[in-house]
């Protein structure tokens, strides 16, 4: 498809004129969420994802079947569970800046430098993301896996699975440890609740733990563990035989050095479980693996799990 370099400017679908009359007093709840919607969509025609920027060609981001060319859009359709983190500086927003400024055939460059080098992968063909996407790992009830950004990607070895985990300064959520502590408080008051079971099969699949050996990974930070095994499981679900597991992580004026020191020796810590020691630490645009976990009971198809690391600053 030729591309189209001088598109129309299309008019807000909720007049920016209206909102700037309703920024001190929204009349309703409804039009005080257009208000927000129309502003994130003005401040968005100032970067080069917004499809009025001749740097936008045809769209690679989609949710339930609808096209994302702004942050309006990304927003609207993909909101963060909590809309405070919605801001400049924080991942949801700057993952959504990184990623609606590339076209079908081109991804970030940090990300690009990160995957083609490595021998079982090639030059990126083209590719296709839905962010907040939900990669169930198993068959509990609850929420769901959901992946910042997961993408089919095709390059010449064929199809894959990279799943985007955007971070700026924020954990991986809370220790394995932690995580075992709170599910067995609940388990006692409530006997039919899961989440016990759900850890366990994760250290079992992952990493070959029994449920006798789930405190020598208590360190390990759980958010990561439900990343891979997301990743794996919705590779196994379309047939591929890779999956990528990509950390994007943004510098900026809201985040902080000793934070991001933090998140890369969990990242290091959780990678020497998964490698049994084989790779102890990793280095920035540098894709590691594959690794093949254990699988069972989580999966039962042999997936290559590859593990990386970029950065992007932003100040």
């Amino acid at each position: 498809m030729a591309r189209r370099l001088n598109r129309p400017r299309r008019r807000c679908v909720f007049p920016i004129e209206r909102a700037h009359q309703l920024r001190k007093r929204p009349h309703n709840e409804a039009e005080a969420v257009l208000y927000v919607l129309a502003t994130v969509d003005t401040l968005a025609k100032d970067h080069p994802g917004h499809q009025d920027s001749p740097w936008r060609n045809e769209v690679a981001i989609h949710k339930d079947e609808q096209a994302i060319s702004t942050l309006g859009d990304w927003y609207r359709l993909a909101p963060p569970k909590q809309k405070k983190h919605w801001v400049a500086g924080r991942s949801a927003m700057e993952v959504a800046r990184a990623w609606l400024a590339q076209t079908p055939e081109r991804m970030p460059p940090e990300v690009l430098a990160t995957l083609e080098p490595h021998p079982d992968f090639g030059p990126v063909l083209s590719w296709a993301g839905e962010p907040e996407a939900r990669l169930p790992f198993d068959a509990f009830r609850g929420e769901p896996r959901n992946s910042d950004l997961a993408i089919k990607v095709t390059d010449g070895h064929g199809d894959y699975l990279l799943a985007v985990e955007a971070k700026a300064d924020e954990r991986f959520g809370e220790t394995v440890a932690k995580t075992l502590a709170v599910a067995g408080k609940q388990l006692q008051d409530h006997p039919g609740s899961n989440r016990v079971r759900r850890l366990e099969q994760l250290l079992l699949g992952l990493l070959g733990a029994r449920n006798d050996q789930t405190s020598f990974f208590g360190d390990l930070r759980y958010q990561l563990l439900t990343a891979c095994a997301g990743a794996l499981c919705e590779a196994q679900r379309q047939g591929y035989a890779r999956t990528v597991m990509l950390v994007h992580e943004f510098h900026t004026a809201r985040t902080d050095a000793a934070r991001h020191r933090e998140n890369a020796e969990d990242l290091n810590r959780f990678v020497v479980a998964l490698s049994g020691g084989t790779v102890t630490t990793m280095k920035e645009k540098h894709l590691y693996g594959p690794f093949f976990v254990p699988g069972k009971p989580l999966l039962t198809a042999k997936i290559g799990l590859y593990i990386g690391k970029v950065s992007r600053s932003l100040t």
